[in-house]
């Protein structure tokens, strides 16, 4: 995709520290660029352009699915709360570990409704307890790969421009997503025909 010229790309040794957390990916780094500069890399190759096009597809899920009164659920709208605070927390840390510790407080709180669910406390769908296994274990996943780098680990030099593992792990965590919305509207399916028990 080179719809415009960028500027010369740089090697992993000479690109700024804030950048290098990735010891496998050689080349292709943006210089520090403007603002102005940064919307224009949306048009050129680096190796970054798959990981902004991956963090843009998320925003566009989550408004797609804000349109289902699912988000109206106080659990779901909490699970985004943390969801952002984990974000934030990740985009600021300075290595792989810590931004997977970013992530702890997100993965405890769904933890802990998947036990409510288990033993019962919790009610939902028997159908949709799958779909958020599915979800947690796509997640998890994601976040493996992209602590232990690979595949770029095996083959320094070949995955970095496209199917390094930061992308990859951005590609699970929205199928993750997809599947959080489809465990919930399986839920909300079930509690139309839900009775609360009278006794």
């Amino acid at each position: 995709m080179v719809l415009y010229k960028g500027p010369r790309l740089l090697e992993f040794a000479k690109t700024p520290t804030h950048l290098q957390f990735n010891k496998y990916v050689l080349t292709g780094y943006r210089p520090v660029s403007t603002a102005q500069e940064c919307v224009r890399s949306l048009f050129y190759l680096h190796n970054e352009l798959g990981n902004i096009y991956t963090h843009g597809a998320l925003p566009i899920i989550h408004i797609t699915l804000f349109c289902y009164p699912v988000l109206r659920q106080t659990a779901l709208l909490t699970y985004i709360v943390l969801s952002t605070y984990s974000i934030y927390c990740a985009t600021t840390a300075r290595t792989n570990v810590l931004r997977l510790r970013a992530f702890v407080w997100q993965a405890l709180f769904r933890f802990i409704l998947f036990l409510f669910r288990v033993f019962g406390s919790g009610v939902g769908s028997p159908d949709s307890l799958r779909l958020f296994v599915i979800m947690d274990s796509l997640a998890v996943l994601g976040g493996l790969v992209n602590i232990i780098q690979i595949p770029e680990r095996f083959v320094p030099g070949l995955f970095d421009n496209w199917g390094n593992s930061h992308q990859i792990m951005h590609v699970m965590v929205i199928c993750s997503i997809i599947y959080l919305h489809w465990g919930t509207l399986e839920d909300l399916a079930w509690i139309k025909t839900y009775q609360c028990p009278t006794e």
